[in-house]
Protein backbone atom coordinates (compact mmCIF):
# COMPACT_ATOMS: atom_id res chain seq x y z
CA UNK A 1 0.00 0.00 0.00
CA UNK A 2 1.16 3.47 -1.04
CA UNK A 3 1.71 6.27 1.44
CA UNK A 4 -0.40 9.25 1.00
CA UNK A 5 1.54 12.75 -0.01
CA UNK A 6 2.90 14.98 2.74
CA UNK A 7 2.52 18.24 3.30
CA UNK A 8 2.31 20.94 0.23
CA UNK A 9 5.98 22.34 0.75
CA UNK A 10 5.83 26.21 1.92
CA UNK A 11 8.95 26.85 -0.95
CA UNK A 12 7.31 27.31 -4.66
CA UNK A 13 9.77 27.35 -7.74
CA UNK A 14 11.20 31.03 -7.86
CA UNK A 15 11.86 31.52 -4.16
CA UNK A 16 14.91 32.99 -3.76
CA UNK A 17 15.00 30.76 -0.78
CA UNK A 18 14.62 27.35 -2.25
CA UNK A 19 16.59 28.22 -4.88
CA UNK A 20 20.57 29.09 -5.28
CA UNK A 21 21.53 32.00 -6.58
CA UNK A 22 21.81 32.24 -10.43
CA UNK A 23 24.73 33.99 -11.74
CA UNK A 24 24.61 37.64 -12.69
CA UNK A 25 26.78 38.77 -15.50
CA UNK A 26 26.58 42.22 -16.73
CA UNK A 27 26.54 42.49 -20.52
CA UNK A 28 25.71 45.67 -21.10
CA UNK A 29 29.43 46.54 -23.23
CA UNK A 30 28.58 43.46 -24.80
CA UNK A 31 25.22 44.74 -26.23
CA UNK A 32 26.48 47.79 -27.04
CA UNK A 33 29.43 46.86 -28.91
CA UNK A 34 26.67 44.25 -30.93
CA UNK A 35 24.50 46.97 -31.61
CA UNK A 36 27.03 49.66 -32.63
CA UNK A 37 27.74 46.85 -35.61
CA UNK A 38 24.06 47.04 -36.92
CA UNK A 39 23.13 49.70 -38.86
CA UNK A 40 20.10 51.54 -37.68
CA UNK A 41 16.53 51.70 -39.31
CA UNK A 42 15.58 55.42 -38.46
CA UNK A 43 12.35 55.23 -39.90
CA UNK A 44 11.85 52.11 -37.84
CA UNK A 45 13.09 54.42 -34.91
CA UNK A 46 10.56 57.52 -36.09
CA UNK A 47 7.17 54.72 -35.90
CA UNK A 48 8.34 53.50 -32.73
CA UNK A 49 8.28 56.84 -30.97
CA UNK A 50 4.94 57.96 -32.84
CA UNK A 51 3.35 54.77 -31.67
CA UNK A 52 4.69 55.42 -28.07
CA UNK A 53 3.55 58.83 -27.81
CA UNK A 54 -0.04 57.64 -28.93
CA UNK A 55 0.29 55.39 -26.44
CA UNK A 56 0.66 57.81 -23.72
CA UNK A 57 -1.98 60.31 -24.91
CA UNK A 58 -4.28 56.99 -24.44
CA UNK A 59 -2.97 56.59 -20.87
CA UNK A 60 -5.44 56.68 -18.14
CA UNK A 61 -3.08 56.12 -15.74
CA UNK A 62 -1.07 59.05 -16.45
CA UNK A 63 -2.53 62.97 -15.63
CA UNK A 64 -2.33 65.50 -18.11
CA UNK A 65 0.09 66.42 -17.39
CA UNK A 66 2.60 63.23 -16.92
CA UNK A 67 1.23 62.70 -20.23
CA UNK A 68 2.38 66.33 -21.65
CA UNK A 69 6.07 65.61 -20.01
CA UNK A 70 6.62 62.51 -21.31
CA UNK A 71 5.17 63.55 -25.12
CA UNK A 72 7.14 66.18 -25.26
CA UNK A 73 10.70 64.29 -24.49
CA UNK A 74 9.48 61.49 -27.00
CA UNK A 75 8.73 64.90 -29.27
CA UNK A 76 12.35 66.17 -28.80
CA UNK A 77 13.65 63.17 -29.94
CA UNK A 78 11.74 62.76 -32.75
CA UNK A 79 13.29 66.01 -33.39
CA UNK A 80 16.39 64.97 -32.66
CA UNK A 81 16.11 61.71 -35.42
CA UNK A 82 15.18 64.68 -38.03
CA UNK A 83 18.31 66.52 -37.33
CA UNK A 84 20.10 63.43 -37.90
CA UNK A 85 18.93 62.60 -41.06
CA UNK A 86 16.31 64.78 -42.41
CA UNK A 87 15.63 62.94 -45.43
CA UNK A 88 15.10 59.44 -43.61
CA UNK A 89 16.99 57.55 -45.93
CA UNK A 90 19.69 55.84 -43.29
Amino acid sequence: MSRPPGPPSDRRPGDPEAEEPAPIADMRKEFARKSSREPRDREAERAFLKNKIEILRSDRKLSESEKEEAVAALLRELDRLEEEDPDGRS
